[in-house]
């Protein structure tokens, strides 16, 4: 009876002497992807947020409105609105800018807000066009 409890003493130490080595090797194993998955979110992260520079400027009734441009920068994948909406004072009505900085369009006297980019017109509304670095943006009020 000593020898059994002796013999089942001794495989019980035993596998729990192996279970133990055979856990932490486990526990550095998944310490080691974990740490490859962080690098790797790290890494994702950065390049979400690389930061693009375009240019802003503005016309208003032929006239350049130097007193609104400027350089911004935005994160990459950035649209047009949204580097608007986050620089200046704008207003939208359906994706379409109506107000930049208090200078409204004006329908009765056929004033719109219209947009180029590096001297291009482009053929999507500002909240479908993605800024690119280095992009020119040029916002133009004027009438018929």
């Amino acid at each position: 009876m000593l020898r059994q409890l002796k013999l089942k003493s001794f495989i019980f130490l035993s596998l729990l002497f192996v279970l133990t080595a055979c856990g932490t090797e486990t526990e550095k194993e998944t310490t080691g992807s974990q740490a490859v998955s962080e690098q790797s979110s790290v890494v994702d992260t950065a390049e979400k947020d690389a930061q693009i520079q375009a240019e802003m400027s503005f016309e208003i009734d032929g006239k350049e409105a130097a007193d609104l441009a400027k350089s911004v920068e935005v994160s990459e994948g950035t649209s047009v609105l949204e580097a608007m909406k986050e620089h200046y004072e704008v207003e939208e009505k359906d994706g379409f800018i109506t107000a930049i900085n208090g200078h409204e369009q004006d329908e009765a006297e056929g004033k719109w807000w219209l947009y180029t980019v590096n001297d291009e017109q482009p053929t999507v509304g500002a909240a479908e066009y993605e800024l690119k670095d280095g992009d020119q943006v040029k916002w133009t009020l004027n009438g018929n």
